[in-house]
């Protein structure tokens, strides 16, 4: 692949983070207050279909402090990513086995975590750079030293740049989708362009990356899911059915479907989650209609919540299509379909995927199976791009 990454090399080491820039679509930075809960924050995702946000501290109006003429200051503390409301549900939850179990320690803190200051609890899941100087900084040395923080092992992994003006402003945020959207009108213009390889010539289906991958079985009470998916440090997992079909996955993501009053959902099995929040059917776990009254009539708060919520959800999500079978090749145009994205091993790669499909995780399964053994993230797509092949060691936060 020498010829390739030669090719692909100057192009990201010539191309600058300004000339990026300006290709994409004009973006605001979307802000949350150090003040804002939890809850409210993930509404705010969700409205804007983002995964993370700045936080920033906005100095009072009567601040004498404030120079005169000014408009009050923001100060930037950190990002709130989804991880983080994973992280301060299972800081206070303790392990469970079953529905009812999760069900009962949900309701006990859901109010608490609901309405946590994010100031208690983000993370920084971004880096900074001054915006004057995304004229002379590369896309190779954003992804390289932006993304991957410059680390040879690419052990620490960010999914977000915040540019900023000398005043303190946040100006623009480019995220690895981004990235990715720029190398797609890019990269494929080159002769031996990522697309040219299969997903084994760059290094995917490794035994290391077998051993890492990540799934949860479609019974396992949510809450449970994510615990799993912290402890392996990844964003994502393949939610499988008794004998190892893939049925769906569970993101991170997911968490902006949360409203204050239905965290308790998290208590249903995974499926049933999925199902609820995309308004899917998976291998016997269905979106119900809102007038659907699938616990026959049995009264709980627990039960009142998980109806109620469906309705919200099913009323936001009736016109999505059901699960598909996206590895037909007919189906990469027109609305991106909901539901999971397969390919096997020996497909060549494809931007449209992530670009066109709008997905952030591709699993690769076997060729006489539904069974994933691995997965392609943002992340990895862009680790392709700069190094060659994919990462072959321990799954990062990806």
């Amino acid at each position: 692949m020498s010829r390739t990454i030669d090719a692909r090399d100057l192009l990201l080491k010539s191309a600058k983070v300004a000339e990026l820039e300006r290709e994409q679509l004009p973006r605001r930075v979307v802000t949350l207050r150090h003040d804002d809960d939890v809850a409210t924050a993930l509404e705010v995702l969700a409205r804007h279909n983002i995964l993370s946000a700045p936080v920033v501290i906005v100095a009072d109006t009567l601040d004498t402090r404030l120079p005169e003429d000014n408009e009050p200051l923001e100060t930037l503390i950190g990002v709130f990513d989804v991880r983080d409301a994973v992280k301060a549900l299972l800081d206070i939850i303790k392990p469970v086995t079953t529905m009812l179990s999760a069900m009962t320690e949900i309701e006990k803190v859901e109010r608490v975590v609901a309405d946590t200051h994010l100031i208690k609890v983000l993370g920084y899941d971004a880096d900074l750079m001054y915006t004057p100087n995304a004229a002379a900084t590369s896309v190779y040395d954003l992804i390289v030293k932006g993304f991957f923080g410059g680390d040879a092992d690419r052990s620490t992994i960010v999914h977000r740049v915040v540019l900023f003006e000398a005043d303190g402003a946040l100006r623009r945020l480019i995220s690895q989708t981004d990235v990715l959207q720029w190398l797609a009108e890019h990269d494929r213009k080159l002769t031996h362009s990522l697309e040219t390889y299969t997903l084994r010539d760059l290094g995917f289906g490794s035994d290391a990356r077998k051993r890492e991958f990540v799934t949860v079985d479609a019974s396992t009470p949510t809450i449970e899911c994510y615990r799993k998916m912290r402890e392996k440090q990844v964003s994502g997992a393949a939610v499988v059915s008794k004998d190892g079909r893939i049925i769906a996955d569970i993101t991170n993501g997911d968490l902006r479907t949360l409203t204050r009053e239905h965290f308790s959902v998290l208590g249903l099995p995974v499926a049933e989650f999925i199902a609820l929040t995309h308004g899917t059917s998976y291998s016997g776990y269905a979106a119900s209609a809102p007038d659907d009254d699938a616990e026959g009539g049995f009264k709980s708060a627990f039960f009142e919540k998980s109806r109620a919520f469906r309705r919200e959800q099913y009323e936001h999500e009736r016109k999505r299509a059901l699960a598909i079978d996206p590895r037909r090749t007919d189906l990469l145009s027109g609305v991106p379909p909901a539901g999971v994205f397969t390919v096997e091993i020996d497909s060549c790669f494809r931007y449209e995927w992530f670009s066109k499909l709008n997905k952030q995780r591709v699993y690769i399964v076997s060729k006489t199976s539904d069974a994933p053994f691995d997965v392609i993230t943002l992340t990895d797509v862009l680790e392709c791009a700069t190094f060659g092949h994919a990462h072959r060691g321990t799954h990062r936060h990806r």
